[in-house]
């Protein structure tokens, strides 16, 4: 008997530890998940990390950005101004901000004029991508052509003085056009790169086209023709394109006073006829009068007026200026109104304006909910310098930038969605905002991802 009760106490005893199993075992597994919970919820409070972009990504990306958020050559500022009333003489004109391409100030700048020997900027162009692309090399010496030689231009025409029996390099060449306007540095360059002055010309319409440019076309690569069209709007933008593409090209050839040519260099050592030197002065006369000028190019045939392209920099601050249909009887007379508006528009331009550097591209990680990855970061959809209104003492030192995002990101999210934005001001003062966008594209996570951060993300938003 006693053996029996010793066996049922026993018995009783298993039973009540098994009973205690059956609400122990879920106890703990519900507390490991709370604390399991817990844990994640806490992680989802940390900052988050997101991986670095890999090289598709990183592709996709720029496509997205080329797509939707595209910088053109030149636009409208981005804050409104009152127009300013000044009086040019010239028949139409711009004058931009070369940092961004914003108009500041316009007359007629759609007109369609005959852009005369301002074509040499965009024949120095096409010459610098040939340069580039290992074509051709700046130290390159050639004959040039019978159909490039000086007595064989048209009437009137500016010379650099190539002929019979020389040897001219690229970089002299690009001298000639530069400072001497010369007409036949242009049709030498166009053969030696081409094979034709009409091919050459094909290749310059073609890169005018790349730059979105509608109305300048060529025919000639001297600017002789009244044929060759552009708009001071369009000239602008190639001007700037060139200047920010080959920035070096101004100090070397824009800004150049003056150009020795030929010299004895010019001609072979056996060579015994004479040679006539001659000493080519800039006929950008601008360049010693505005401060800061340094560069661009004059043009002048009957059908057009009288031209000019302008560019100058002080500190930060680079403005570009064309003119066209110029009045004037006479290149006296006509560099005296070019030299009176060009003055006007950069002495304007740095009065009332100034430039703000590009400030580093912000990038800002955020939380993503519900989705295969934990967080995204927000980059600028653009990211240039601000053309900056001289409202007060050094303005553009003193841009704020401040950023606003989205309170709650939730999957799924595409590349280049505008999850907030980024203000640029001064003075209280609205410069620019700027779309934050996500640098990736997230998709929905599964269903019990998407339950657990609905719940953590209730918990973490209510406090």
């Amino acid at each position: 008997m006693i053996e029996e009760s010793t066996s049922s106490t026993e018995q009783k005893s298993k039973g009540k530890k098994l009973k205690h199993l059956f609400w122990i075992i879920p106890l703990v597994l519900c507390l490991c998940c709370a604390g399991a919970f817990a844990w994640y919820v806490y992680q989802q409070m940390q900052p988050p990390a997101p991986q670095a972009l890999d090289e598709s990504q990183q592709a996709f990306l720029q496509y997205v950005l080329d797509s939707k958020y595209p910088e053109p050559l030149l636009g409208a500022l981005p804050y409104p101004v009152k127009p300013a009333n000044l009086f040019i003489y010239a028949k139409a004109g711009i004058i931009i901000d070369a940092s961004n391409g914003c108009v500041l100030f316009e007359k007629n700048a759609d007109n369609v004029i005959p852009p005369a020997s301002m074509t040499k900027i965009a024949v120095m162009y096409v010459v610098f991508q040939a340069v580039a692309n290992g074509e051709t090399s700046l130290d390159t010496r050639f004959e040039p052509v019978r159909q490039a030689w000086a007595r064989n231009a048209p009437p009137q025409s500016s010379l650099m003085g190539l002929g019979e029996n020389q040897l001219v390099s690229v970089h002299e060449l690009l001298m000639g056009l530069s400072v001497a306007s010369g007409n036949d540095a242009a049709t030498a360059l166009a053969y030696h790169l081409s094979g034709s002055v009409e091919a050459f010309c094909e290749r310059m319409n073609a890169e005018m086209e790349k730059l979105g440019l509608k109305n300048t076309r060529f025919v000639d690569a001297s600017g002789y023709s009244e044929l060759n069209t552009t708009t001071p709007r369009e000239f602008a933008a190639l001007a700037r394109a060139y200047i920010s593409k080959y920035p070096d090209a101004l100090k070397t050839y824009h800004s150049a006073p003056s150009f020795d040519y030929p010299t004895k260099e010019n001609y072979p050592a056996n060579y015994t006829g004479g040679i006539y030197t001659k000493k080519m002065y800039a006929s950008n006369k601008l360049l010693n009068i505005v401060e800061g000028c340094d560069g661009l190019k004059t043009g002048f045939i009957y059908e057009s007026g009288f031209n000019i392209s302008l560019t100058a920099k002080r500190g930060n601050t680079r403005f570009i200026s064309v003119t066209m249909g110029g009045p004037g009887v006479g290149t006296a007379e006509g560099n005296r109104y070019r030299i009176a508006d060009g003055r006007k528009l950069m002495n304007w331009a740095f009065a009332s304006f100034e430039t703000a550097p590009a400030q580093e591209k912000i990038v800002v990680p955020v939380r993503v909910w519900q989705g295969t990855e934990n967080a995204v970061n927000l980059l600028e959809a653009k990211n240039h310098a601000l053309t900056v209104p001289s409202i007060s003492e050094n303005a553009a030192s003193k841009v704020v930038r401040t950023s606003q995002i989205c309170d709650s990101i939730v999957a799924p999210v595409q590349a280049g969605d505008q999850l907030g934005k980024v203000q640029y001001s001064v003075d209280g003062i609205v410069l620019e905002e700027i779309p934050l966008i996500a640098d990736r594209t997230i998709l929905e996570g599964g269903t019990v991802k998407r339950a657990a951060d609905k719940i953590a993300q209730n918990l973490i938003e209510k406090k």
